[in-house]
């Protein structure tokens, strides 16, 4: 497979990502990680996830959002419409690659990235498919304003809660939901009442003590397993509408 690292520029910050290319004499699919808060491109969790898509034929792209990884601005400044805005310029520049297929293209996204991935596929109609692991549809702002120990801004507070992911996600179908049993940080209730809401066709999977970030070997594995299945159904077979 074939690595190509690029730079972009959105409307807040210069965006640092990676195309996974598999061998190939066609346009393939591809798969847009998204990945949660505070994470990276070079997450192990996205990096297994390019290489067994990759394995597949799908390629895949991985980007380190606003203030994370390699891409520009402060972590403590970002919100959920900078993020959303983020992922705008990807899937533009992905859908402009001259390896990916524009019309077999999807987004699987984690936590954070999970709700910033499912409004983004409520608002543009080329998402074709989706998978949201540990997806909240609230964030609590705690009194002294922390998450993962990083003191953010009032307005990611105030920004998120300006969106209804919950109303949003009836505008989303093809999703594949995917929740640790025994997440610590996104009760796995807010999973459920995300899919809940999703038109179908679409699925749910509780990973029976699994974590938030799917931390032992076989759940993240499962998880990998079903987002690749069902990518397969849906970019590659065309599984029904």
């Amino acid at each position: 497979m074939t690595e190509q690292p690029f730079e972009i520029d959105s409307r807040y910050n210069r965006i640092s990502g990676i195309m996974i290319i598999p061998p190939s004499n066609k346009r393939l699919p591809c798969a847009i990680l998204s990945h949660g808060l505070v994470s990276s491109k070079e997450s192990s969790k996205y990096m297994a996830l390019s290489e067994r898509f990759a394995e597949a034929g799908i390629a895949s792209c991985r980007f380190d959002y606003h203030g994370c990884g390699e891409s520009g601005g402060n972590i403590e400044e970002t919100t959920l419409s900078i993020r959303l805005d983020n992922l705008n310029a990807i899937t533009d520049y992905v859908l402009s690659h001259p390896g990916v297929d524009p019309q077999k293209a999807g987004i699987i996204g984690s936590s954070f990235g999970g709700s910033t991935a499912l409004l983004k596929a409520a608002r543009d109609e080329r998402i074709r498919c989706l998978s949201l692991w540990a997806t909240p549809y609230m964030l609590e702002n705690k009194e002294d304003g922390t998450i993962s120990d990083i003191v953010f801004k009032e307005t990611i507070f105030t920004d998120f809660q300006s969106y209804d992911i919950l109303a949003e996600a009836r505008k989303v179908s093809h999703a594949l939901v995917i929740h640790g049993e025994a997440d610590e940080v996104v009760p796995c209730a807010e999973g459920k009442a995300i899919y809940k809401r999703l038109s179908k066709p679409k699925g749910i999977e509780i990973i029976k003590s699994g974590d938030h970030i799917f931390s032992a070997d076989a759940h993240r594995n499962k998880a990998i397993t079903l987002a690749l299945n069902w990518f397969r159904r849906y970019l590659i077979s065309d599984g029904g509408t």
